[in-house]
């Protein structure tokens, strides 16, 4: 119980203080929104360059876990669109973004930090991993529907919409700050001492002000008016997704140990804050997802307490 509460009090707190900072006027909308675009945009993607530029593969790496979260994850996602579509009777363009509500997990903001809380250094390996394919799986894919469902890009030819998807990914600095790490480690390149000071001042800002940015930007959410798609969208991201992530993880391929528990923690992480830009950017479902994001994000505080239990090794 005290490991627990070391974990979960810290992370909480932060939110807590950011949110309670915004709320109060203390910090306002627009420095929320430049400490968000400081942490996306430089601290997290300086952390993830340097760990994975320095990270180490275990020679006895079992890799079934990242089958096991993208099936459980996907799994959650299709169910999440087909809800919208046969019980809620959404267009395919809202559809792309309860699927993102029920299983885009919030990876950087929360996950990174707490799973490093609870479980240590020796969890990178295998959430680095998982980061590193999350918003070049999701993304591409929820554009695409998103384009594909809506009308006024009907007009809009195959190679003009394959560029868009491109760019978005080309353009997320956490993917291109995992490319470059990857580069670095295989390429065998040191990193010169000023880069790597340079990397680790922002690295070492980037949990503590990641937390604080995600209670800040919960402040602005709108939570008033039907809940009913967020209550429903949060039992699939806190409850289905990461239970399926488990039943492939362990029941399905028998797998064990540190990265499974790794894998079903960031299963059971809120969902992300890009769920609500997302729909906000492409004006589908942005009231939907903006519950989702503050309802999971609340809920959570619970959810992944009782997950730590479960699975901690």
């Amino acid at each position: 119980m005290g490991i627990l509460i070391q974990t979960m009090v810290p992370v909480f707190g932060l939110i807590a203080l950011g949110y309670g900072s915004a709320r109060a006027g203390i910090v306002d909308e627009a420095g929320v929104r430049g400490l968000v675009l400081f942490v996306f945009t430089f601290a997290i993607p300086a952390l993830l360059l340097r760990s994975v530029a320095d990270l180490e593969i275990p020679a006895d790496a079992e890799w079934g876990f990242l089958l096991a979260f993208y099936v459980g994850s996907f799994a959650t996602w299709a169910l999440g669109m087909g809800l919208a579509a046969f019980v809620f009777r959404r267009p395919l363009a809202e559809q792309a973004v309860w699927g993102l509500g029920a299983a885009f997990s919030n990876l950087v903001l929360i996950g990174l930090p707490f799973v490093l809380t609870a479980l240590g250094p020796e969890a990178s390996f295998p959430m680095l991993l998982i980061i590193g394919f999350h918003s070049a799986t999701f993304m591409p894919i929820s554009v695409l529907l998103v384009q594909a469902g809506d009308p006024a890009g009907a007009g809009d030819g195959a190679t003009a919409r394959l560029r868009t998807v491109l760019g978005e990914v080309a353009r997320n600095p956490i993917i291109v700050a995992l490319a470059l790490g990857v580069g670095v480690r295989v390429s065998g390149l040191p990193l010169e001492p000023p880069i790597r000071t340079i990397l680790d001042l922002l690295g070492a800002a980037s949990i503590p002000c990641a937390l604080f940015a995600l209670g800040g930007s919960l402040a602005a959410y709108p939570i008033a008016g039907g809940a009913g798609p967020a209550v429903v969208l949060t039992v699939l991201k806190l409850v289905v997704h990461p239970l399926a992530v488990w039943v492939v993880a362990v029941p399905v391929l028998g797998l064990d140990g540190l990265s499974v528990t790794v894998a079903v923690l960031l299963a059971a992480m809120p969902s992300a804050v890009f769920v609500y830009l997302f729909g906000a950017r492409y004006r589908q479902a942005a009231q939907v997802a903006a519950r989702t994001v503050f309802l999971t994000s609340v809920a959570s505080f619970a959810t992944l307490w009782i997950v730590l239990l479960l699975v901690r090794p």
